[in-house]
Formats: C-alpha cells, sequence, structure tokens
C-alpha cells in the first residue's frame, strides 16, 4: 500500500503531462491568453493599473504580475513568462493534490489513491493544457479549499474564499454557504470582512473606484458567447447551415454568436439568471436558519458541498458567458467534497462527479482541439462540433439539476432537526415518556 507522500510524488509525473502533452498541436492555442497577460503586463507603466487586464480585478493582476517581475529581474524575456506562468500553475496543482491527500477522511484506500485524489488526478488531462494556461484554476482551487477546511476550519475556509474572491468575483457566491453553520458564521464574516477590506483597499489604492467595479461591467456587457448554454440552439443551428447566423471575436475577446434567435436567447438568459438567483438566495436563507450547531456535523458538510456545487453551477449553466476553463468552478470543489464525505453520500458525489468529467472531456473536444470549426463553418466538422458541444451543455444542465435537487433535499431534511434549546428539550421529553405497561394481573 502507498502512502499518502508517495502518491503526491507519483502526481508530478501526471501533472506535467497534462500541461505539456500535446503542446506541439492544437494545444498551443491555449497560450493567447497568457501572451496577452504578458503584453498587458509590459504595458502596465505606461497605461497604469486602471487601464490593464481590466476584466480581472485588481488582485488577479497583481498576481500575474509576480511571474513577469520575476524573469524581468533574471533579464528574461518571451516565452519565459508563459513558463513562469505554467510552472506556477502546476505547482499550485501540486499543493491542492497535496492538501487533499492530507485531509482525506474514511479508512486508507487501496493503493493509496482516494476518490478525491483519482478525481483531480483525471480532472487536469482531461480539460487540458487550458488547466495551467488560464488563469481560474488559482480562485477555482481556492474555492475547493475553502470546502476542505469548511467544517473543521472555518477561518481558513473564509480567507481562501475571499482570496480566491479577491482575484476573480464570482467565489462570493460560496461565502454564504461557508457561514451557513452557526457555529462558523461568525469567524466567518470576520476574516471575509478583514481580508476584503484588505483587497478592496489595495484596489482602491493602485487602481480607484472604477478599476474596482470594471470587472462587473466588463461582463455585464458581453454578448452570447458560442460556448455557453443558451447558445446551444444557435450553434446547431449554424452548425446545421442555417441562415442568417454569424460567428464573429468581439471587443471582449470572444467569440458571440449573432442572427435570428439570438435576442430572444439572450432575454431567456436573463430570466433564467433571476430565477436561478432567486432560488439561490432561498437556499441561503434555508441554510442559515435551519444548519445545526455541529450535532450533524457530516450532514452539515454534506449540504455545504452540495450547496457550493449547486450555487456555482446555477451561475454557470444561466450565463451568458461559459468558457473552457470555467470546468475549473466546479472540478476542485467536488474533489474537496470527495475528500470530505463517506459512505452513500461519498458515492453520490462520485457519480455526480463522473459525469462532470465527462462534461470536461468533451470540453477539451470542443477547445482547442476542435475549435476551429465552431468559429468558420464547415460542412463537415462544424455539425459534429456543434452536436458535441449541445451534449456538453446537456450534461452541464444535468449536473445543476441534480445538485440542485440534491441541494434542497439536505436543506429540507435540515428542517426536521432540532436547532433550538426548546426544540431540544421537547424532543428529548418525548423519547423520554414510556407507554404504560399492561396490567399482568
Amino acid at each position: 500500500m502507498l502512502t499518502r507522500g508517495w502518491v503526491v510524488i507519483l502526481y508530478g509525473f501526471p501533472a506535467a503531462a497534462a500541461g505539456w502533452f500535446g503542446w506541439a498541436g492544437a494545444e498551443w492555442g491555449v497560450v493567447g491568453d497568457v501572451n496577452y497577460y504578458r503584453d498587458s503586463l509590459d504595458n502596465l507603466a505606461s497605461e497604469g493599473v486602471g487601464s490593464s487586464l481590466v476584466e480581472y480585478p485588481v488582485p488577479a493582476l497583481l498576481l500575474l504580475w509576480v511571474p513577469h517581475a520575476a524573469i524581468s529581474l533574471l533579464g528574461l524575456a518571451g516565452d519565459a513568462y508563459i513558463v513562469a506562468v505554467l510552472v506556477m500553475a502546476a505547482l499550485t496543482d501540486l499543493l491542492f493534490m497535496a492538501l487533499i491527500v492530507h485531509g482525506r477522511r474514511g479508512d486508507h484506500p487501496r493503493f493509496g489513491v482516494s476518490g478525491a485524489e483519482a478525481l483531480w488526478l483525471v480532472a487536469v488531462p482531461a480539460l487540458g493544457a487550458t488547466a495551467y494556461a488560464r488563469f481560474d484554476l488559482f480562485p477555482g482551487i481556492m474555492v475547493g479549499l475553502a470546502v476542505l477546511y469548511a467544517a473543521r476550519r472555518p477561518k481558513v475556509a473564509a480567507a481562501f474564499a475571499a482570496l480566491a474572491t479577491g482575484a476573480k468575483y464570482w467565489p462570493i457566491l460560496v461565502i454564504p454557504a461557508l457561514a451557513a453553520s452557526r457555529r462558523a458564521r461568525k469567524p466567518v464574516i470576520l476574516t471575509v470582512a478583514v481580508t476584503g477590506t484588505a483587497l478592496a483597499g489595495i484596489s482602491l489604492v493602485l487602481g480607484g473606484w472604477d478599476r474596482l467595479m470594471t470587472p462587473l461591467g466588463y461582463q455585464g456587457e458581453r454578448g452570447l458567447q458560442i460556448e455557453s448554454i443558451f447558445a446551444t440552439p444557435a450553434m446547431v443551428a449554424w452548425g446545421h447551415g442555417a441562415a442568417g447566423y454569424t460567428v464573429d471575436y468581439t471587443e471582449w475577446k470572444a467569440y458571440d454568436i449573432s442572427g435570428p434567435s439570438v435576442g430572444g436567447l439572450l432575454l431567456a438568459a436573463t430570466i433564467a439568471s433571476v430565477v436561478a438567483a432567486a432560488l439561490v438566495i432561498v437556499w441561503w436563507v434555508l441554510a442559515w436558519r435551519r444548519l445545526p450547531r455541529g450535532e450533524r456535523a457530516e450532514h452539515d458538510e454534506e449540504t455545504i458541498v452540495w450547496l457550493v456545487l449547486a450555487t456555482v453551477a446555477a451561475f454557470l449553466v444561466t450565463n451568458k458567458v461559459l468558457s473552457p476553463q470555467y470546468l475549473l468552478w466546479l472540478l476542485p470543489a467536488a474533489a474537496a467534497g470527495m475528500a470530505l464525505l463517506r459512505g452513500r453520500a461519498r458515492r453520490r458525489l462520485g457519480i455526480w462527479s463522473v459525469v462532470l468529467v465527462v462534461a470536461t472531456l468533451l470540453t477539451h473536444e470542443i477547445f482547442p482541439r476542435m475549435y476551429g470549426y465552431m468559429l468558420t463553418y464547415d460542412e463537415t466538422g462544424s455539425p459534429w462540433i456543434t452536436e458535441v458541444l449541445a451534449w456538453r451543455n446537456g450534461l452541464l444542465l444535468l449536473l445543476f439539476l441534480y445538485a440542485a435537487w440534491r441541494t434542497t433535499r439536505l436543506l429540507t431534511f435540515s428542517a426536521a432537526v432540532p436547532t433550538t434549546a426548546a426544540e431540544k428539550v421537547a424532543i428529548s421529553g418525548r423519547r423520554g415518556r414510556r407507554r404504560p405497561e399492561p396490567s399482568r394481573s
């Protein structure tokens, strides 16, 4: 049986292979974002923080600046920045694996690899080089760590969630789940407030108020991205030769689709986002009111895991924007959940995670391998790859629906758990009463 240390060491090879295998072919296309980071940072001194990488929060810009500054001090240039970013991503990946190994629960697994580790071992290669070459790996892993430590070390979990939110704003969605348990609520809120205030202060000093808000405005003004759930009908129609549809590269550095039905699809996405936001708020309220103080710790953890997954999936499937790296919003949290849960709860999440990996494999097939057929119509490749897109998006929708159902069921079940002293006394009293025994005379 392998020790935990050996699992981490052996993980280095597949992790490196995931980042480098196939780079001589289509995988080279994923470094476009890294080149964009480098070019923007080259002009940082002249353009200033307020005009550089405005789609990212200022802490993210600073994180991307660190390897740029390091190679500048060493007198390196060009592709050295790409190598530095990939190495930083690989080390972050390896650190996450080590923490999963250290934090897993249950019996020591056969061959030294648990379900959580196996999931993460498969997840990164399934997405391909995109996992290392896109910035979302960092906030995604921090959200995964927040899930991993939510019950045992709420302050640590809150710090990871706050740092993730500073790097990209979407992780703010997981903070209410971390604060749902009454025992963890105060430390989570205080930690998030302190960390968030510090990050916001840095952003204001370096970029001003407008720069603090530009990532939100950047997302809100975008069109219907070709990979999004609601773009699927239009993309399938375009892929099968329907007239009137056009795929264009926009000022938002993404490919959007325009055509006869796109206006209605955008409206549908907006309505779905409002409905999903209302549903998520209902979950948060139920969790804050009904999660016990630790009397059912395993139930609490399962609820938090599914609440995080359902909330993030709701945002993902209703958004008008969906990129390949968005799978990294779910994969680390799922791996962390696999490390925490046991028995039937772990098996349920394991099946869900297998479907997520299949969706990730289809995502890799779409980008970067066959992405050209989604940009320029080809009568052979375009129909096929748009059907792959439909299957991938269908799986994502299915994953959301199951996560939503499981979250609702867990929160409904928790309503039966006593949360006040009066309820506990009443239940204890009822349990203590005995039925009168029949007369033996």
